[in-house]
């Protein structure tokens, strides 16, 4: 009984340390497909202007759209989704097909940001210079995505 314990004992742990295969790191989908919706709203997001997002679900791969910095922003921050692995990004401001890590971008929010539903857009760049630049320009704010607070974007 004992040798039919042992064996059986170190097959279970063997299939609960799972596959150790590295997984790909994601990466941005580079063209906003043409049937694409935001998460939210329903509507294309290439029918509205300004940055877009996409988040990728690490669980199913799933692609997600928004058609904007600040919905991309609350979909991370929701409480559903604030612990699951996902990988974000958002399209630069000042380069449209340059798609940015969510945490790595400079955001400038500033009066003069397109209104969406009635709250002010974030503006994303890739570079803190550009960003300031912008931000000077523009009466702005530079921010890190930690930085943007979950009151102000009214979760």
């Amino acid at each position: 009984m004992k040798t039919l314990i042992t064996p059986l004992a170190l097959a279970l742990l063997l299939t609960a340390c799972g596959d150790d295969k590295p997984t790909a790191a994601a990466e941005p989908v580079a063209t906003i497909p043409t049937d694409a919706r935001d998460y939210f709203n329903q509507m294309g997001v290439s029918d509205t202007g300004g940055s877009k997002g996409q988040v990728r679900r690490s669980d199913n791969g799933e692609t997600l759209w928004f058609d904007s910095v600040r919905t991309t922003l609350t979909y991370l921050r929701l409480p559903e989704t604030a612990n699951q692995p996902l990988t974000a990004w958002v399209s630069a401001h000042d380069n449209a097909a340059q798609w940015l890590a969510v945490n790595d971008a400079w955001y400038v929010h500033t009066p003069e940001a397109p209104q969406l539903i009635g709250k002010d857009d974030y503006f994303p760049f890739a570079d803190k210079a550009a960003a300031e630049k912008f931000a000077g320009e523009h009466q702005g704010k530079i921010l890190r995505a930690s930085d943007i607070s979950e009151q102000e974007l009214q979760l």
